[in-house]
């Protein structure tokens, strides 16, 4: 083997080894990057959560998830109006970002917070909630009408989807990722819910509140609608 050969072949396994690194830590470095990116101060205050928190109107008690809490930027005021009595999901499939709300619920004593390790199709919920909260999630979910299908099995009866998303104008995310309320409204539908709320005080999204009146509460039962 001459000394060229040998200079490629090392080089080529550097690389090879160097991919399989990135690969093994991508979860630690897309939490490093959303760390900075949703919480940042810009974003806060275009979504006015304080005031996404007071819309929702969770009671002491209630048991609710954030689906794709990210940082837990909304975990945290949920778990806070739910108190100590509530039990509020912060439901990923970055188990990184889930140390994270972990962490910073610990620091900030909200016993009511649970973490989730989600599939990309299922958010696994362990009982029946209140309130579901998808925002900027939603998006990010390949099979959005299938997905939405699925969480009736994870509502109580009576129970509320509340999802904030990006226009079709928001400079905020990829065009590819992008789909229109209309096409929300018809999924929605179809799936068995009800519109019950629509607020436009969010920055460059959407804002629907659902309530599901028949939804079986069963994560282990007919998932169909």
């Amino acid at each position: 083997m001459t000394a060229r050969r040998r200079r490629w072949i090392l080089a080529g396994l550097a690389v090879g080894l160097f991919a399989a690194l990135v690969w093994a830590g991508r979860d630690w470095i897309e939490a490093r990057l959303l760390l900075i990116i949703l919480e940042s101060g810009e974003r806060v205050e275009d979504l006015q959560v304080d005031r996404v928190i007071a819309t929702l109107a969770i009671e002491p008690g209630a048991v609710a998830a954030d689906i794709g809490a990210g940082t837990g930027l909304f975990t945290r005021p949920m778990a806070r109006a739910a108190g100590g009595s509530g039990r509020i999901y912060a439901v990923d499939i970055n188990p990184e970002l889930l140390l994270h709300i972990e962490t910073t619920a610990r620091e900030a004593g909200l016993d009511a917070i649970r973490t989730v390790l989600a599939d990309e199709d299922d958010p696994r919920l362990p009982e029946p909630v209140d309130l579901v909260l998808l925002c900027d999630t939603l998006h990010h979910i390949a099979g959005r009408e299938a997905y939405l299908r699925r969480l009736r099995a994870y509502l109580k009866p009576g129970g509320r989807i509340a999802i904030i998303d990006f226009h079709r104008t928001s400079p905020h995310v990829f065009p590819s990722l992008k789909y229109a309320r209309d096409d929300l409204v018809a999924w929605m539908e179809s799936a068995g819910y009800r519109l019950e709320r629509e607020l436009h005080f969010v920055t460059d999204n959407f804002f629907l509140i659902y309530r599901c009146h028949d939804c079986p509460g069963d994560p282990d039962g007919d998932i169909s609608g």
